[in-house]
């Protein structure tokens, strides 16, 4: 899946205005020349070579980034935002409003824009709303049906009608080739002061906690029984939660068959992982033992053994560091051995639903009812779309790549005119609507972009309520 930080969407939202070349060289940023000292000035001999002096309307150079914006890019001033007060063409000095900045020890790259940065962030927060459902993403949201129901409410991540529902119910750990004890996560040891710890199970870099099944219907963290294991793992480390397997010598020259339901909902972080001999083996999105961060998922890895076992863990991993304090939930896991893997989770497409949004005063929850009740210890599995994730951070990213994002950025300057448009002289303000005509017909040109999202598409049963 193609993403897009905010640093890059607000880039490419002043290249869209015709600002593209002053925002930085190249159209990315500039470096200071000169460290930020504890004061308000910005030094960039590349501003100066660049010859911004020689091209401003008024002749003066000096006036060239009066009232522009700049953000800054340090390792103190983080993302801090300034308004610009004057410009020294000839040194390529640039002098802030505001209080001073706090000293820097290295050079820093810094943008500059025409409009708040702040208000660019606000916009696009704004246009991922309003551009739905042409930009979207998909969300897969699993709830468990603890007991026999007919009715469901919709996760709220999913915006609308769900576009496919599954039931599906993990393989009983109780499975008689399953060679794991403790397969369910529902025995947990006391350690100290409250901390428990999963019987049979070792963590490395990991916190682990029980977490118990509750009572309502969209309890999302325990996949099967009445509870399962919340692992955390911990800053600038990979972690793991393994399972040594005993007299392992007997299982020599054989295929080691692992998997366990993880629930998690970021992308590559969680995988399945065999140890053997030391030497461990990571699922990947290939063998489908790697999460893709979209909430209940089995997790799979298979290992042809050769040689003489001496030992044998299984279990998963934290693969990167790069995403500290990661959440994620494990329940049933099944490890056999054997040219034979173990019998494969069943998934049932339901068709005969439908869906209701039910509004009491101003809240509004979506559902959808069964003409029957479901039976009790089944995965409910919810397909559907939502919004684009907000953006907040320089480094958030946002579920679209190009040419999509051409069409977000088009609505952003659509409603950055609409907005200036209600504030300006009259003569400015009919200027302002000009643009948003001229912006429209690229969204209507761009609309050919938007995110195939699948639609429902489903024969309504010859049932009433």
């Amino acid at each position: 899946m193609a993403t897009t930080t905010l640093q890059n969407l607000r880039r490419q939202f002043g290249r869209y205005l015709g600002y593209g070349e002053q925002i930085g060289k190249d159209g990315t940023a500039w470096t200071t020349t000169s460290n930020i000292g504890v004061s308000t000035t910005i030094v960039s001999t590349e501003l100066r070579d660049y010859g911004f002096d020689d091209i401003t309307e008024s002749g003066s150079g000096d006036d060239v980034f009066e009232n522009w914006w700049v953000i800054i890019h340090g390792a103190t001033n983080v993302q801090a935002v300034r308004r610009v007060k004057s410009y020294d063409a000839s040194a390529g000095q640039i002098t802030v409003a505001g209080t001073n900045l706090v000293a820097e020890t290295t050079a820093v790259d810094f943008e500059l824009h025409k409009y708040s940065p702040t208000l660019i962030r606000e916009l696009i927060n704004t246009a991922r709303l309003r551009s739905f459902p042409d930009l979207c993403q998909p969300v897969n949201k699993t709830l468990w049906s603890s007991q026999r129901q007919s009715r469901f409410e919709v996760p709220s991540t999913i915006i609308g009608t769900p576009t496919s529902i599954y039931l599906e119910r993990g393989v009983s750990v109780d499975y008689g080739n399953n060679i794991l004890s403790n397969a369910d996560f529902e025995a947990f040891d006391p350690i100290a002061d409250g901390i428990t710890d999963a019987t049979g199970w070792e963590v490395v870099t990991l916190d682990i906690a029980q977490e118990k099944l509750t009572t309502t219907p969209t309890n999302y963290a325990v996949f099967r029984g009445q509870s399962s294991a919340r692992c955390t793992s911990q800053t600038g480390s990979v972690g793991t939660l393994l399972q040594s397997i005993s007299s392992p010598g007997s299982y020599s020259g054989q295929t080691i068959n692992f998997s366990i339901w993880v629930y998690c909902l970021t992308t590559s972080v969680v995988s399945t992982s065999i140890v053997l001999n030391g030497s461990i083996t990571l699922g990947t999105a290939n063998d489908g033992g790697l999460h893709t961060g979209n909430g209940w998922e089995l997790l799979t890895t298979s290992v042809n053994s050769t040689v003489t076992i001496s030992s044998l863990n299984v279990g998963v991993s934290v693969v990167s560091t790069a995403t500290n304090n990661t959440e994620f939930y494990v329940d049933d896991a099944i490890c056999v051995i054997g040219p034979t893997q173990e019998p494969a989770a069943g998934r049932e497409v339901l068709s005969d639903w439908r869906y209701e949004p039910i509004i009491q005063g101003t809240s509004q929850r979506n559902e959808v009812f069964f003409p029957y009740d479901l039976p009790d210890n089944y995965a409910l599995r919810f397909e559907g779309i939502g919004y684009l994730s907000s953006l907040s951070a320089e480094t958030d990213t946002i579920e679209i790549g190009q040419p999509q994002t051409d069409l977000l950025i088009a609505h952003t300057a659509h409603l950055y005119f609409a907005r200036s448009s209600l504030t300006s002289p009259d003569s400015e303000a009919s200027f302002d609507v000009s643009r948003r005509q001229l912006i429209q017909q690229d969204i209507d040109r761009l609309a050919h972009h938007r995110v195939r999202a699948p639609r429902h598409r489903m024969e309504q049963p010859g049932w009433t309520r």
